[in-house]
């Protein structure tokens, strides 16, 4: 007989996460889940890289779920599929919604409330990741909604934060010709206060936001744009000047007047002509490990924005690694951090940092490409044709992550075997041809990464874990790249990870716990010391390697220069491990990873975390709230170390130093644990043997 199951899920989210989400609800393991569904009248098997909405066709799907060697009866899932309008109303800022389905929902909505409450939440991501510029895959971002809805109060938060307010959908509109489009006069005055607005944009069948202006009759729209320097001689794509879409007399009065002046000023001009630019500067990215010095040539011959690896290849006239339109430049970003002055060129394919020592230089850089941009729409100069003209900053050679001493890349592995898989990537057993070495190999799909906003944390994970060296740290080999994916050259860990032990004897005797708990915290330690916080704390990230010691994995959620004072305000982490102070949007610190280190220990012990509840918001709630309950067999000591690193106030939690002070450390000799002397347990493992701890 089957059995029911009802889940509401955003329609636009992947079938792995429905699948976490069906494992967590039923505890069965996630490798005995398989999801099917009829699609055409045809069964088929719904993978993971596919979102909801690829299945189903109605607001409610029965979904069969069959599980793998199991003789349990089947059961249908009743799936709610939310549209993302409804969950964000509904359910708040969930981290489980991505942040840009947030964004959208709020500028759809108009809700400046809402809009705080984000700009609140993902602080942090503002700063340093661009959240507020992501956009759709039609390329839609939350300046074209804020203005198509004409929410104005939203479009003068967002030109007050300097969103980019040049960025062309796929359907050929930047918000200025949105609004002037759909006579929306307050945003565009709002948007001409902008300091980076490009008035003169010229997109394919658009032509220039004064020509949609004199098209839809709006005279004040006109006035505006013009008194912003907006140019009457420019040609659309059916080689029109917006004079000829003037519809109104007022109109026809306007634009002679304004044509004098730009007449007079044109013949004033002659000396603000651009002229070519060059010098080195620094190049840095999310793809590279290591910043680098490059040589950028502004060609205004060619109207294009050239850089060469080397200033030596640009003087012996060699191809430059990039070239990029100047026409197609829609903002450049100019900021400053500590010895850095930095600027930012943003197309509508890449965003791309350089940066100088020199304050000056890095202005002069900023000055001349947006004076350059802007001459380009007005004058339309001869633009070279040239194959590739843009590089995204997603196709950096391979040359940037490379370790500098050694010419690695796939091919100089072959694949032995397939360890693990998940939503993102595979991971593979691998000998490195030349030497015999095994090692492991990550492989990162580059496209789905990009897809679910997620390439930045891979990269992060590289960044970080490069500069790591820690005998409880899984070491990062290599990193190196191809058009489609990232690969991580990884320590083989044959012996799996702790969670994989808990799911075989259920829990782990107190000894075996306290003898990987101990090495994690020195792993902790190390990346404290290094002002790095972990925040992914949990059995799946602890790997055994080979001679049965714990090894740190999984930077991805990783945090540089936490340094103290400093938060990361993002939600990141496995929701059972979120200490309070996260789930209250607090933001986290090293004492955050403290507090990880008694729920990782709980289920070690118990085989189920604390807190424990089927209900997500209940989950939050017993972490704000709840009471620890411990099993019988569990040691006062054990129940006392617990209780203190999962102190609900991270100021009263212990340091670490305090921590291996703990009575249930006692016996333990940390310098030898560190030079790895004591043997590790015996957990089924092939390649030690048996010692006692």
């Amino acid at each position: 007989m089957n059995t029911r199951l009802h889940i509401e899920f955003n329609s636009e989210a992947l079938i792995s996460d429905l699948r976490k989400i069906v494992s967590s609800k039923l505890s069965v393991p996630l490798s005995l889940i398989q999801l099917t569904t009829k699609k055409c009248g045809v069964v088929v098997l719904m993978t993971d890289f596919w979102p909801l909405s690829f299945f189903i066709s109605s607001d409610v799907a029965v979904i069969k779920l069959n599980l793998l060697e199991s003789a349990a009866p089947r059961t249908e899932l009743s799936i709610n599929a939310l549209s993302q309008t409804q969950i964000t109303r509904s359910r708040g800022l969930s981290k489980d919604i991505p942040a840009i389905d947030h964004l959208i929902a709020i500028s759809k909505m108009g809700s400046t409330t809402n809009l705080q409450e984000f700009l609140e939440v993902y602080e942090n991501e503002i700063k340093d990741e661009d959240v507020l510029n992501q956009e759709q895959e039609c390329k839609w971002g939350a300046l074209h909604y804020a203005c198509y809805y004409g929410h104005t109060s939203l479009v003068e938060i967002l030109v007050t934060l300097r969103v980019n307010c040049n960025k062309v959908s796929i359907d050929e509109w930047t918000p200025l010709q949105l609004s002037a489009y759909l006579n929306k006069a307050e945003c565009v005055r709002i948007l001409l206060s902008h300091p980076n607005i490009q008035v003169n944009k010229v997109t394919k069948f658009r032509g220039t936001a004064l020509h949609l202006a004199c098209a839809q009759g709006n005279p004040s729209i006109v006035k505006m744009l013009l008194e912003k320097n907006a140019h009457i001689d420019i040609e659309d794509h059916m080689k029109r000047t917006p004079i000829e879409y003037a519809r109104t007399d007022e109109i026809l009065d306007i634009i002679p007047v304004y044509a004098g002046m730009h007449q007079l000023k044109k013949l004033k001009s002659d000396s603000e002509i651009p002229t070519s630019f060059c010098s080195e500067v620094f190049l840095t990215n999310s793809f590279m490990l290591n910043d680098r010095l490059v040589f950028l040539y502004m060609d205004v011959e060619h109207a294009t924005l050239n850089r060469y690896a080397r200033k030596e290849d640009f003087l012996d006239k060699k191809p430059a690694e990039l070239y990029v339109k100047i026409s197609d430049i829609q903002d450049v970003v100019y900021s400053e951090s500590k010895d850095q002055y930095s600027f930012k060129i943003i197309t509508s394919k890449s965003s791309i940092r350089y940066y100088s020592k020199h304050k000056e230089l890095a202005q002069e850089w900023t000055s001349r490409l947006k004076s350059a941009n802007e001459f380009s729409h007005i004058n339309k100069p001869l633009e070279m044709e040239r194959k590739n003209t843009e590089i995204e900053e997603e196709a950096v050679s391979e040359e940037s992550v490379l370790t500098p001493s050694e010419n690695i890349d796939y091919s100089s592995f072959t694949v032995m075997d397939e360890i693990g898989s998940g939503s993102f990537g595979t991971v593979y057993k691998v000998r490195r041809n030349t030497t015999g070495e095994i090692y492991a190999m990550k492989s990162l799909s580059k496209p789905t990464l990009q897809k679910h906003k997620q390439l930045k944390y891979a990269i992060s994970e590289c960044k970080i874990m490069k500069q790591l060296n820690h005998p409880f740290i899984v070491p990062l080999y290599y990193a190196f790249q191809t058009p489609k994916y990232l690969y991580l050259i990884l320590e083989l860990c044959p012996n799996g990870d702790l969670y994989g032990f808990i799911e075989k004897k259920t829990r782990l005797d107190e000894s075996v716990a306290r003898f990987y708990i101990a090495e994690v915290i020195l792993a902790l330690e190390y990346l404290h010391s290094l002002d790095i916080i972990y925040r992914d704390l949990k059995p799946a990230n602890v790997l055994v390697d080979s001679f049965g010691h714990a090894k740190l994995a999984d930077f991805g959620l990783a945090k540089e220069k936490m340094e103290k004072g400093n938060l990361a305000m993002t939600m990141a982490g496995s929701p059972a491990y979120l200490p309070p102070e996260i789930v209250l949007k607090k933001g986290a610190s090293k004492a955050s990873d403290i507090y990880g280190i008694g729920p990782l220990l709980f289920e070690l012990l118990t085989g189920t975390t604390p807190y424990y509840c089927d209900d997500i918001d209940g989950l939050f709630q017993n972490i704000k709230n709840g009471k620890l309950s411990f099993p019988n067999y569990i040691t006062s000591t054990a129940k006392d170390f617990i209780i203190s690193v999962m102190n609900r106030d991270p100021a009263k939690r212990p340091q670490i130093s305090q921590i291996k002070r703990h009575n249930f450390f006692r016996k333990l000799d940390w310098e030898a644990l560190l030079a790895r002397r004591i043997r590790p347990p015996k957990l089924d493992f092939v390649n030690f043997e048996e010692t006692n701890f």
